[in-house]
């Protein structure tokens, strides 16, 4: 296959895999070749084969029915955990500038959440919330004890580990990818990629 026939296929697989992006009119680089006039297009990287794309290696059936029970978990929760980390980030953007209106900032963040979500987060599983403070842990960098601590205070910080415990749970949970949670991390990557 000549030079040539790539780079029409390249050019054709870009109208092909990217429609919404090309406008009527379309402009280009190119380059010239051997006299012939070769545009050129600058596709997203993407990886074919390697890690994300297989699935583990399971020690045993157990093991592979928990990782399966874990994507549909995760799945559920993870679009929570990112609108937690967005509503974080916007507060600190909020806030930049005057720092003295922090806890305003996340109250309000707060209310909203509740307001819009609430119903639906009270619905989770003991498990589903436990993947729920891990992803955001994963997300914002701190731990769910350390954002409530922040937001309410240290009395109830303590009140809600307290609750958590009696769930055999707590909210100083650390995210361990490369450890306990690595079960978590392949399913979290494998949704940002978009193979799940």
């Amino acid at each position: 296959m000549n030079i040539c026939k790539i780079y029409i296929l390249i050019f054709l697989f870009a109208f092909i895999y990217f429609p919404s992006k090309v406008d009527a009119q379309l402009y280009a680089r190119y380059e010239i070749i051997n006299g012939d006039t070769v545009p050129i297009f600058d596709l997203p990287l993407i990886k074919v084969g390697g890690e994300f794309s297989k699935k583990p290696v399971f020690k045993n059936k157990r093991q592979s029915y928990k990782y399966r029970k874990l994507t549909a978990y995760v799945k559920k929760v993870y679009p929570y955990a990112n609108l937690a980390s967005q509503k974080l980030n916007e507060c600190e953007e909020k806030i930049k500038n005057n720092p003295e209106e922090r806890k305003k900032a996340m109250r309000n963040a707060e209310k909203e959440l509740r307001k819009k979500y609430g119903k639906a987060m009270k619905r989770l599983t003991v498990t589903q919330g436990k993947i729920l403070l891990l992803l955001i842990d994963r997300q914002t960098g701190f731990t769910t004890f350390e954002l409530v601590q922040e937001l309410r205070g240290d009395f109830s910080a303590s009140m809600y580990q307290g609750l958590a415990l009696l769930f055999g749970s707590t909210l100083k949970m650390n995210y361990d990818p490369r450890g306990e949670h690595w079960m978590i991390e392949d399913i979290v990557m494998k949704i940002e990629k978009g193979i799940l």
